[in-house]
C-alpha cells in the first residue's frame, strides 16, 4: 500500500504578520494523476487575522476541491485537439475513472487558459522571434463563419487568430494592424491571391515584400484553363453509364489463382483460361481502380480525363488478348466488356473532348508545372530545401522561356483551344509575375503557403475524427479561434519560450477555475423566485429596497 504524501504550507509563520500559523483542517484524499492515482493527506493552516493559508506545491498540480490533477487536463487537451482522439478514447487511456463527460470539460478549460497564456506571453515571443513571415488563410465549412489565422512561416508558431465573417480588405486589415501591433513589422508575407489580402498588407505593411503562393496561382490557372471542359468531359462519362456495369462484371469474375501464378513464376501455364480470366480481371482493375489523384488534386490530377485514357488502353490490350485466343467463354467476356468502353471511346463528341483537354493539359499547364519544378506526387516536403535567391533565377529564366514557345505557338497555325489557353496563361503569368519571385533579403519567404493549408487540414481532421462531418463546422465556429492558438502546444520551441524551465502544469493551474460558477444553487433560484410571484400575487413587492419608515428614520438622523 502506498503511503499517503502530506502536504503543508512551507512556511510555520503568517508572511502578513508574522503570526504563528494554527491547524485549520486536516483531511485525506486520493490524487488522480496521470502517472496514476496516489493517497494525499492535506494540512490547511490559518492566521487568526489574515486567514487561510494551503500548500503550493499541492496548488500547482491540483486545484483545491479538484479530484483530477492539472497534468490528466492538459494531457487530455493535447490528445483530443492535437491528436484527434475522442473523450472515450481518453478516457479509457487515462485509466483513472474518469467519465468522457469530466474530459471535454477539463479539455475545454485548457483550451480556454492556453489562449490566456498566449496572450500574456506575447512579449516573451516577441522578444525571441528576431525575424518572422507573416503566413495567413482561413477557413472555413459550410456556411459558418471564417477562422482566420496568422502564422510565422520560419517557426510555425501561431501567432494570432480571429472569427471574422469574410476576408474583405477592412477585416484582413484590422489583423495585420494587431499582427503589427504584437510583434513588429515581418520579413516578408506569403498568401493566396485574394485581393483583400494583398491589398490590407499592402496598406499595412507597405515596403514588406509579398509573395503569392505558388500552389495556388497553378491551380487558379489550371481552373481556368480545364475546369470547365473537365466537368463536361465527366457530364459524357457519367452519362454512358459504364462505371457500375465494369464493377458488376470485376465482382463476379473469379480471383487471382494462385496456383496459376506459381506456375508462371516458373514459366509455364496449365490452366490457359484461368490465366487469360486473370488477364481481363487486370484490365479491368486499371480502368475501375482509377482516382486521378496524384495528391494535388484538380488541375494537376485530372481524374476524368485518366479514366477516359485508362478506357483506351483498356480497349488496346483486349482487343490484342482477343487476337491470342479462341475461347469461347473469353470471347464473350471480352466482346462485353468492349460493347461497354466503346460507349465512352467511340464516341465522338467524349473524344472530341478528352482530345482537347489533353493538350491543353500537356502543351500549357504541364508545361508551366514542370517549368516550375512541382514534384510528380503530392509531397512537398522538397520544398524545404528550395533557396529562393539561387533557385529563382533559375526557375524564372525556365518559365521566360516557356512563355516564349506559348508566344510562336500563338503565331503559327494552331488549334484554336490551345491559342486561347497559351493567350490566358499569358496573361495570368504576366499579372503575377512579380509577386510570384518576390523575396526577402535573407530569402526566407516560401515559395507555397503549404505550411499552414496543412495546418488547417490537420486541425479540421482532428475535429473531424472527434465529432463527425456534421458537427466540424459548427465547433469550429465555436471554438475554432482556440483550437488553433492550441496548435502551438505541439511546437517543442513554443513551449520552451513560453513555459520555460517551469513546470507547464503549474502554468496552467494559475489560470484554473472552478467549474461551478460563483452563482445561486438552483433550489434557491426557484425559491426566490416563488417568493416574488407571491409578492406579486398579493400586491406586496415595492419597486425600491426603501420604504417609508425607513425615510422617516433617515430624516431624523
Amino acid at each position: 500500500m502506498i503511503p499517503p504524501v502530506k502536504f503543508k504550507p512551507s512556511f510555520t509563520m503568517c508572511p502578513e504578520c508574522g503570526k504563528r500559523l494554527t491547524l485549520n483542517s486536516r483531511y485525506g484524499r486520493k490524487l488522480k494523476t496521470s502517472s496514476g492515482i496516489f493517497p494525499i493527506i492535506n494540512e490547511i493552516m490559518e492566521c487568526s487575522i489574515h486567514g487561510i493559508y494551503r500548500s503550493d506545491i499541492l496548488g500547482s498540480i491540483v486545484s483545491p476541491h479538484c479530484t483530477y490533477a492539472n497534468d490528466i487536463m492538459i494531457k487530455a487537451a493535447m490528445e483530443m485537439f492535437l491528436d484527434g482522439r475522442s473523450s472515450s478514447e481518453v478516457s479509457l487511456i487515462k485509466e483513472t475513472g474518469i467519465s468522457d463527460r469530466h474530459v471535454r470539460r477539463l479539455a475545454g478549460m485548457a483550451l480556454t487558459i492556453f489562449s490566456e497564456i498566449h496572450e500574456e506571453s506575447l512579449d516573451k515571443l516577441r522578444k525571441e522571434i528576431k525575424s518572422y513571415i507573416l503566413q495567413i488563410d482561413g477557413t472555413v465549412d459550410s456556411d459558418f463563419a471564417m477562422i482566420v489565422v496568422v502564422r510565422d512561416a520560419i517557426s510555425g508558431f501561431v501567432l494570432y487568430a480571429k472569427k471574422c465573417h469574410s476576408e474583405s480588405e477592412a477585416s484582413i486589415e484590422e489583423i495585420f494592424l494587431t499582427v503589427r501591433e504584437r510583434f513588429g513589422i515581418p520579413a516578408g508575407i506569403i498568401s493566396d491571391m485574394r485581393e483583400g489580402i494583398l491589398s490590407a498588407a499592402g496598406n499595412v505593411f507597405p515596403r514588406v515584400p509579398i509573395r503569392i503562393c505558388l500552389m495556388h496561382f497553378l491551380r487558379d490557372l489550371g481552373k481556368d484553363l480545364m475546369d470547365e471542359l473537365h466537368k463536361a468531359l465527366g457530364s459524357a462519362i457519367n452519362r454512358a453509364g459504364i462505371k457500375s456495369k465494369l464493377k458488376a462484371i470485376l465482382r463476379n469474375m473469379p480471383d487471382y489463382d494462385q496456383v496459376t501464378l506459381y506456375e508462371i513464376e516458373y514459366g509455364y501455364c496449365s490452366k490457359r483460361n484461368t490465366m487469360e480470366n486473370m488477364s481481363i480481371r487486370r484490365i479491368l482493375e486499371k480502368i475501375t481502380s482509377i482516382n486521378g489523384s496524384s495528391g494535388y488534386g484538380f488541375p494537376f490530377s485530372l481524374r476524368h480525363l485518366n479514366f477516359f485514357n485508362a478506357c483506351k488502353d483498356a480497349m488496346k490490350h483486349l482487343a490484342d488478348l482477343r487476337e491470342k485466343t479462341d475461347r469461347r467463354e473469353t470471347l464473350d467476356l471480352i466482346s462485353q466488356i468492349m460493347n461497354n468502353l466503346s460507349k465512352i471511346t467511340k464516341n465522338a463528341h467524349t473524344d472530341h473532348m478528352a482530345h482537347d483537354l489533353s493538350d491543353i493539359n500537356s502543351l500549357v499547364f504541364q508545361k508551366i508545372r514542370n517549368g516550375f519544378s512541382i514534384p510528380d506526387s503530392g509531397n512537398l516536403s522538397e520544398e524545404k530545401k528550395y533557396d529562393s535567391l539561387k533557385d529563382d533565377p533559375v526557375i524564372h529564366e525556365s518559365i521566360g522561356i516557356i512563355m516564349g514557345e506559348f508566344l510562336v505557338y500563338m503565331k503559327t497555325r494552331i488549334e484554336a483551344h490551345i491559342f486561347s489557353a497559351a493567350k490566358h496563361a499569358i496573361d495570368q503569368y504576366t499579372k503575377w509575375e512579380s509577386y510570384l519571385y518576390a523575396k526577402n533579403p535573407e530569402g526566407t519567404i516560401p515559395r507555397t503557403n503549404n505550411g499552414i493549408e496543412g495546418f488547417f487540414r490537420r486541425m479540421r481532421r482532428n475535429v473531424r475524427k472527434r465529432c463527425g462531418n456534421i458537427a466540424t463546422g459548427n465547433i469550429l465556429t465555436q471554438s475554432g479561434v482556440q483550437l488553433a492558438l492550441f496548435q502551438n502546444m505541439g511546437n517543442r520551441k513554443y513551449k520552451g519560450i513560453v513555459f520555460g524551465s517551469e513546470d507547464i502544469s503549474s502554468v496552467f493551474a494559475k489560470h484554473r477555475k472552478h467549474f461551478r460558477k460563483d452563482e445561486m444553487t438552483r433550489k434557491r433560484k426557484m425559491e426566490l423566485v416563488d417568493a416574488g410571484t407571491e409578492k406579486i400575487l398579493n400586491n406586496k413587492i415595492p419597486d425600491s429596497p426603501y420604504n417609508n419608515e425607513m425615510w422617516e428614520q433617515y430624516k431624523r438622523v
